[in-house]
């Protein structure tokens, strides 16, 4: 069997769940029964999935410098070099790394990964210039397969689309954080994590109205605020008004540092609105934080009894949760521990067997 796969998420993504997803997958997939056809065109992704090129039966690719508002030209000028490559070669199925439309005069069977539905549940999140949820539609209506990241999303799938016939399966990501973390910390008070973007979604204004609310929360912890970028200018008057100057701290990590910020912080919150799997979760849990995150779509899934589950509507219940942590040491080691067995259900091999087994269902139909 053989397996291709497209540039598009390569070109415009450096880091980030989608291309950290399709480098874990890729480099584990090439075995004595499945070959993988590699074209990364001109990419600016910095996992390194071409030093595994020797594995691959066929690889293409060169690193580009990052231009910023570049993207879209991008995307326009090598979408015709990949299909003229892909004509040239022979494959039995072509996974697509994200939504676009391409057409190539061949045979195959097509396979899509789909995250999460964001752009179709929560659009006004969105720029109205933002074509994905338009092009997620035609990659479903001509995949022959489906590949979904959590039962709430295949779920989505399911409510908003008629699938047909086509192949539906459920592979969960794993955690790629192993890093074991033996140094001392790296922020010396005591702090609550919050990690990646703060778009509204993703709920980071109730967070500002838990320190406001809580002075124990005030006099003796901070909430670290790891990537996302700076405070915006909204960001900051919002954290100023409410006196918390002081408390909210943003700074960017990769690795080794993000480890030791889960490892160290009193509780990891995840307050997101809707997440199509919630990778931030088991990073957490191998990294012995508590997690308490909001109870809706993929995350009680992927925590299971592992967490803490809150209202995202609701400041208050956050904060009951919260302080059911601080007056409960036991409760916080028992979510440990709970977490270290949690995490240990997600793996990216498990991923990558899971994914070889779909590919040859989706051959035999």
């Amino acid at each position: 069997m053989k397996v291709l796969f497209d540039n598009e998420a390569f070109l415009s993504q450096k880091y980030g769940g989608v291309t950290r997803y399709f480098y874990e997958l890729i480099s584990r997939l090439p075995s004595d029964d499945l070959d993988v056809l590699l074209y990364m065109g001109r990419f600016i992704c910095e996992y390194g999935l071409e030093n595994h090129k020797d594995k691959f039966k066929v690889f293409f690719g060169k690193k580009r410098r990052n231009i910023p508002k570049t993207k879209l030209i991008s995307a326009i000028i090598q979408k015709p070099l990949f299909e003229r490559f892909a004509e040239k070669q022979e494959f039995d199925i072509l996974h697509q790394t994200y939504f676009g439309d391409i057409n190539i005069n061949k045979s195959f069977k097509q396979i899509i990964t789909i995250h999460d539905f964001t752009h179709e549940r929560l659009g006004d999140n969105f720029s109205k210039l933002d074509k994905t949820a338009e092009h997620k539609k035609k990659a479903i209506d001509k995949s022959d397969g489906i590949i979904c990241v959590s039962e709430s999303t295949k779920s989505d799938l399911l409510s908003m689309y008629d699938v047909g016939n086509k192949k539906v399966k459920v592979v969960y990501h794993g955690n790629s954080l192993v890093y074991d973390v033996s140094e001392p910390p790296v922020i010396k008070e005591p702090y609550l994590l919050y990690v990646g973007d703060r778009r509204a979604y993703k709920n980071f204004g109730i967070l500002i109205k838990l320190f406001g609310s809580d002075e124990r929360l005030r006099k003796n912890y901070k909430l670290v605020c790891c990537g996302g970028g700076k405070f915006s200018k909204s960001e900051t008057e919002q954290i100023n008004s409410a006196g918390l100057a002081g408390n909210f701290l943003q700074t960017e990590a990769y690795d080794g540092k993000i480890a030791n910020l889960y490892r160290y912080a009193f509780a990891f919150i995840y307050p997101s609105k809707y997440e199509g799997f919630g990778i931030p979760m088991i990073e957490a849990m191998h990294n012995k934080c508590p997690v308490v995150a909001a109870g809706v779509t993929s995350l009680p899934e992927v925590g299971a009894d592992a967490a803490l589950y809150f209202n995202p509507e609701s400041y208050e219940d956050l904060k009951s949760k919260i302080n059911m942590l601080l007056d409960n040491e036991n409760l916080r080691m028992n979510l440990i521990s709970k977490g270290i067995e949690r995490e240990k259900f997600f793996s990216w091999d498990k991923c990558a067997a899971e994914t070889k087994s779909f590919y040859e269902e989706v051959m035999r139909s």
